[in-house]
């Protein structure tokens, strides 16, 4: 147990300082939010602990860890959002895919998605504008109950090949 605990410290620190190795143009924080300006561009933005805000344009990725999204600006890849929520404005843009783990998101135009949404343990919310709007990727909602039996799926998978198994000794008594 304690080797397992020592392992994800350390998990967590290597992801944390890659996090924080920004590329130019980009921005990384823990526990402070993330402010894409209107007018301002900025490469990739990825906040733990935190949301982002993007008003500007945003030209790669953004990530957010136990956070929300919102956009009324453009971004010109995917967006990730892991425990948290994303809004997508009507007159927003991301280009790429949008994924949601363990929270919700709403958008309210098929042109603010470039590429598919999906969601896992929320629900996908699509907030109508014209009646006759068709839909050009893929929209996945699998909700909270669903997401819970999948994790129990999973912890029991990993309990079956991680914990040993547990075989018994057969003493024999030995008298004369």
């Amino acid at each position: 147990m304690l080797n397992l605990a020592l392992r994800s410290f350390a998990f967590l620190l290597l992801f944390a300082s890659a996090a924080l190795a920004q590329s130019p143009g980009s921005r990384a924080y823990i526990g402070e939010d993330v402010y894409v300006a209107s007018g301002q561009q900025v490469h990739n933005a990825t906040c733990i602990f935190c949301s982002v805000q993007v008003e500007g344009d945003l030209t790669g990725h953004v990530f957010v860890l136990f956070g929300s999204l919102n956009v009324t600006g453009h971004v010109e890849k995917g967006a990730t959002v892991i425990g948290g929520n994303a809004v997508v404005d009507s007159q927003a843009r991301i280009g790429g895919d949008m994924t949601v783990l363990g929270g919700n998101a709403v958008y309210e135009s098929d042109d603010s998605l470039g590429g598919s949404a999906y969601v896992l343990g929320g629900h996908l919310s699509h907030v109508p504008l014209a009646h006759g709007e068709a839909r050009a990727h893929p929209r996945l909602s699998l909700g909270p109950l669903f997401s819970v039996l999948l994790g129990v799926l999973v912890l029991l998978l990993l309990s079956a090949l991680l914990v040993p198994q547990i075989r018994r000794r057969v003493i024999v008594n030995q008298t004369s």
